[in-house]
């Protein structure tokens, strides 16, 4: 057993394991479009407002969706690996 912080195990099993996940939508300015930035993996909303407030300075808005509930699709000539 390793007591290394940067070993990684492999595998498919979703972030947290027993929490969710959270995609993580910001607004820095009031005028600025609002962004996807990234993911967090927290048991409830709160949790993952708490989560996506520490990791992203000051921005005017956090929109948290659970990922369950985003559907992504992607266009077949952006599909990594694959030439246009």
């Amino acid at each position: 057993m390793t007591d290394d912080a940067n070993t990684f195990e492999e595998g498919d099993q979703p972030r947290g394991r027993a929490s969710r996940e959270w995609e993580v939508f910001v607004r820095a300015d009031i005028d600025g479009p609002l962004t996807h930035v990234g993911s967090v993996t927290a048991e409830e909303r709160d949790g993952a407002r708490e989560q996506a407030g520490a990791l992203f300075e000051d921005p005017v808005a956090i929109w948290l969706c659970p990922d369950e509930a985003v559907f992504r699709y992607t266009d077949d000539a952006h599909t990594p690996g694959e030439s246009a």
